[in-house]
């Protein structure tokens, strides 16, 4: 009694001071730590920006390194908006700031600044053809800066304002310089006010659309913030300041940095830097899935040549053509290219290589059809893949002088291919695509389609890349012109365009014999069968690891949920356990994966993320069945149990779960039968199963039939060969029963 009564209190104890640390933390000194926390906004290049690796980087970055090194500290960098770190830094979340922030009598009340380390200029840029020739200028005028920075004090009309003092002034508040710039480009605002060097390079990265003007505005000292009062890290920032300017590093880091190439730094080694590349391959000619179950096409030709030319390698990666701009934008791509035309909604979001391919937008329709112009289609069935210029194009609305009537019915497909099968089979009138894509389309629907070439608006095809990666879109560019130069791209244009890319299909009038044609052009000749193989292969293994994660998580929250019963109350496990249970069970499965997929690994390993999402999301069902049958052994057993001298524990594992197995079996089979379905939705995470290989060589062949039914006749196969497997393994467990 003494000894449970002991460790009773020894718990209590630990928890006050667990909680005590949380409500209560004790302020341990930074500067006596190893490992300094520094924040920065990682949207100020060149001093701070965001590498192809997705890590802060920049002159900032290198030179607190440096410091550090020299210093005997490491340093983890925490990026941030930059409204926020000198709050952050003041609440102890920081140990340091360096942001390109300058020194002024406000901050210097919340903070400690070290020796200046960088002297700049407020500058102003404006469009090449911009009259603007001073600060005193932009009175009255839209002006857009990024928040909180010295630019911001510049532009706001106040009563210690001296030159810019018209009531009436715009100014445009941005979270990053960049976002500022867009804004300019796209008229928005007048002028955007900011530092010398990031706005030089905003100037070198819109060649010839925008100036810079240096007006006598008040110089700044950039230098490095720390909390008020941390006197040792303080010193030692600025004694290794000073030991890298006295032994040639900092001024190394300015010729690298601010003086060269101010551009994104790839990792100098001897491996080549790996780009990876968005697409989504429903759109042939330019992309699609070749015999190998690979993403092939004149897009991705032309990124490898790319890639070849420039010294960088290529990963693909398929996925939802409306996901890419989103994943590039999150850093989970490098770079998209998928037919993908500039527009200006886009070009807010990232930035676009130079063109590399004129496409026109066409009209398909059937052979016996009396369309003749996109005007026609008023009040029509249009398809059209959803996100193209031809959705745009189609879709009525204030900005639409072609289709105006509201009654027009726009039906979006996920792939191009769909929505010609839709117009095959009378679902839509006419279908809105790419002139290369359609004459594919009416290539391999023989005497079924024609193409009707209307004066739509031409588009451009070019290459995305994040927002400010200027050094992969100066490689791509260089890349480009190489392969335009020494004839790849037009050897390219000639094979995937100009050339036939799809195999010949033999017909007959016989019924029996066109069958057995089309049973082996879509198995055979195009490699389908392989393709299906390797989707069920993946559907398995999904399937198998999911369910026995499920199941082991299952068996946790089962037990959890049940000790508000042996408690008579809710209990911490049974409520986290009912939390778990109640949002998994009351949210897609289909969201969850892309959830998982897009969010937590930011869109690469898509099968792991399969897995654990699918996992994840049968152990709540799983639990609830695990439950039901440990419920429904008597009570009595438990009672008998204890009697015999047996722990709780032990009388679980002894007695009670082994009856409780028998019990939910069967529901344990279903849940198993309706995994191995649910994962036909990781196609929406470019995972080539069962579903996704019969989606496919649709695609591919324009056969629908054949290649759904297959899936469907293959999907019924595993689930009677799991029916029969738990049948037989419920008949054992059942055996005991009958003695």
């Amino acid at each position: 009694m003494k000894k449970r009564t002991a460790r009773v209190l020894a718990m209590c104890l630990a928890c006050l001071v667990v909680l005590g640390g949380m409500f209560f933390p004790v302020s341990k000194p930074a500067e006596a730590a190893d490992v300094i926390a520094v924040g920065t906004n990682a949207e100020f290049p060149p001093f701070e920006y965001m590498n192809n690796d997705g890590e802060p980087d920049g002159f900032d970055m290198a030179v607190i390194k440096a410091i550090g090194e020299a210093e005997g500290f490491e340093v983890k960098i925490v990026n941030m908006e930059f409204k926020s770190l000198v709050a952050s830094l003041a609440t102890g979340s920081l140990d340091a700031v360096i942001a390109g922030m300058t020194v002024t009598p406000d901050r210097q009340q919340s903070v400690d600044f070290s020796d200046s380390y960088y002297t700049a200029k407020q500058c102003i840029v404006i469009p090449a053809d911009s009259d603007i020739k001073s600060l005193a200028d932009l009175n009255g005028k839209k002006i857009g800066v990024q928040e909180g920075t010295t630019g911001d004090l510049l532009s706001t009309p106040g009563e210690d304002n001296d030159v810019i003092t018209d009531p009436k002034t715009q100014v445009q508040r941005f979270k990053k310089g960049t976002d500022a710039v867009v804004s300019l480009n796209n008229g928005g605002v007048d002028a955007v006010v900011i530092d010398k060097n990031p706005a030089e390079t905003f100037v070198a990265n819109n060649n010839g659309k925008l100036k810079l003007v240096e007006d006598e505005t008040s110089t700044e000292e950039y230098a490095i913030a720390v909390g008020k009062g941390n006197t040792e890290l303080l010193g030692k920032i600025n004694s290794g300041l000073k030991k890298i300017r006295e032994n040639g590093t900092f001024d190394k880091l300015v010729a690298e940095y601010i003086g060269g190439d101010t551009g994104a730094k790839a990792p100098e080694t001897g491996e080549k830097q790996v780009v990876h590349v968005g697409t989504n391959a429903e759109f042939p000619p330019f992309e699609y899935m070749n015999d190998n179950g690979e993403p092939d096409g004149f897009d991705m030709a032309v990124i490898k040549a790319i890639g070849e030319a420039s010294g960088f390698e290529v990963e693909i990666t398929n996925m939802e053509f409306k996901s890419l701009v989103a994943s590039l934008a999150t850093g989970s791509l490098d770079a998209v290219i998928a037919g993908m035309t500039v527009t200006p909604d886009r070009q807010q979001t990232v930035d676009f290589s130079d063109s590399y391919y004129t496409a026109t937008q066409c009209i398909v329709v059937k052979n016996d059809s009396t369309i003749k112009s996109l005007a026609d289609l008023n009040g029509k069935k249009i398809g059209v893949q959803e996100g193209t210029t031809g959705d745009l194009l189609s879709t009525p609305g204030e900005d639409n002088d072609v289709i105006t009537d509201p009654k027009t019915e726009v039906q979006r497909f996920k792939k191009g291919t769909d929505a010609v099968v839709a117009l095959n089979n009378g679902g839509v009138d006419a279908v809105v695509i790419d002139k290369n894509p359609a004459e594919n389309f009416v290539a391999n629907n023989k005497g079924k389609l024609k193409m009707i070439e209307d004066d739509t608006s031409t588009e451009e095809y070019a290459i995305a890349v994040r927002k400010g990666d200027t050094e992969l879109l100066g490689k791509i560019n260089e890349g480009l012109q190489t392969i335009r130069d020494n004839g790849t791209f037009d050897k390219l244009v000639a094979q995937y365009i100009e050339g036939k890319t799809e195999t010949e299909k033999q017909t007959s009038e016989n019924p029996f014999k066109n069958f057995l044609y089309n049973v082996k052009y879509v198995f055979v000749d195009t490699n389908g069968y392989q393709l299906m193989l390797k989707g069920l292969g993946v559907t398995i293994g999904i399937s198998i690891c999911a369910g026995i994660l499920g199941i082991i998580l299952g068996f946790i929250l089962a037990l959890m949920k049940l000790s508000e019963t042996r408690r008579k109350r809710k209990t911490i496990p049974s409520r986290i356990a009912g939390v778990y249970i109640d949002v998994i069970r009351g949210t897609p499965a289909v969201v969850q994966l892309l959830i998982m997929f897009m969010v937590i690994f930011r869109s690469r390993y898509a099968v792991i993320a399969a897995i654990l999402s699918f996992g994840i999301n049968s152990g709540a069902y799983v639990a609830e069945n695990i439950r039901a049958g440990i419920l429904a052994v008597d009570v009595g057993q438990m009672e008998g149990g204890r009697s015999l001298g047996f722990t709780y524990g032990e009388t679980m594992r002894y007695i009670i779960l082994p009856q409780a197995i028998k019990n939910v079996i069967p529901a344990l089979g279903n849940e198993m039968i309706t995994l191995v379905k649910e994962t036909s939705i990781v196609g929406y995470v470019a995972i080539i199963d069962l579903t996704k290989a019969g989606d496919f060589i649709v695609s591919r062949t324009y056969q629908t039939f054949l290649p759904l039914i297959a899936v469907a006749i293959i999907y019924y196969i595993v689930v009677k060969i799991l029916t029969k497997i738990l049948a037989v393994v419920e008949r054992r467990l059942r055996q005991s029963d009958n003695r």
